[in-house]
């Protein structure tokens, strides 16, 4: 896969923000980050950048049916139950361990476009990923006790939930991709998501305080502005320009870049099945996106 030293910064650029974000997640929440506040405020400041940017290119605001459902579908399964369970859960298990589960969404998208999708049917060469696949999940799961505290078992049941929600959207978007302008879409999304979270966070942590310190305001700082704007902007420009077999390459690097700083600093080590687990969901993960 020879890239061009422009396409290669932007595609390492990637790998690394996705890889790097889900120690600084677990480091934030370690340190007095209330789950669902520091996802939504993450989003709420992503959004209004991102609108500020669709207002200054005079991007087009799209307002059919199709539109409206991609909105709502991908605000809400997305983001406010994808990234919100995914925050939320994250308390109680590793994050090279959410990395990994899910470096699987490329499985789950697979299997659901199989259903709405006529090109995308299921052939056996998928069928093989996704069993490896699944297998590799399994492996992970059997692992649970070494990874986290009492209820480590509840939060990868509940990271794997995140992940099948957030792929119907996904879905969904491929289907009526037509309908909306991606940057709008994802401005408007990222708002309204932000605006959902921070609410219910009024309500359900409302005796948590955020806990202000200088890594905090880092990490808030770096989950908006790379994790949540530079990740996104750069994702698109690369679907562009790349096949889907370089896209799908993506899914390789961030849960090994996961994996050895959340053992570097937190800690986090892996049981050899663990290890052996993560190959295979990473494996799958890459190979089910591959034309054959």
């Amino acid at each position: 896969m020879l890239l061009k030293s422009k396409t290669f910064i932007l595609y390492t650029t990637l790998c690394l923000i996705w890889g790097t974000t889900w120690v600084i997640l677990k480091k934030s929440l370690i340190e007095g980050t209330p789950a669902i506040y520091g996802v939504g405020l993450r989003f709420f400041a992503a959004g209004i950048i991102l609108l500020l940017i669709t207002f200054i290119l005079k991007r087009p605001i799209p307002r059919s049916r199709e539109a409206i459902n991609i909105y709502i579908s991908f605000g809400l399964l997305n983001l406010v139950i994808g990234y919100g369970v995914t925050y939320w859960a994250t308390q109680f298990i590793y994050s090279n361990v959410a990395s990994i589960l899910w470096a699987g969404f490329p499985i789950i998208v697979v299997i659901i476009s199989h259903f709405y999708l006529p090109d995308e049917k299921i052939n056996l060469p998928k069928i093989i990923t996704i069993a490896i696949g699944t297998t590799g999940v399994l492996l992970i799961l059997s692992q649970g006790k070494t990874f986290g505290g009492n209820d480590v078992f509840l939060g990868m049941y509940f990271i794997l939930f995140a992940v099948i929600m957030a792929a119907w959207p996904n879905v969904y978007l491929k289907k009526h991709n037509h309908a909306v302008d991606t940057l709008t879409m994802n401005a408007l999304c990222q708002t309204g998501a932000g605006i959902i979270l921070l609410t219910i966070s009024s309500f359900l942590e409302k005796d948590q305080v955020m806990v202000w310190s200088p890594y905090n305001i880092f990490a808030m700082v770096y989950l908006t502005l790379f994790g949540s704007i530079a990740a996104w902007l750069i994702y698109i420009w690369l679907f562009k320009h790349l096949t889907m077999t370089q896209i799908a390459y993506i899914a390789f690097s961030p849960p090994v870049i996961a994996s050895f700083l959340g053992w570097k600093f937190l800690g986090e080590a892996l049981t050899p099945l663990s290890i052996l687990g993560a190959v295979m969901v990473i494996i799958g993960a890459v190979a089910i996106n591959i034309k054959r």
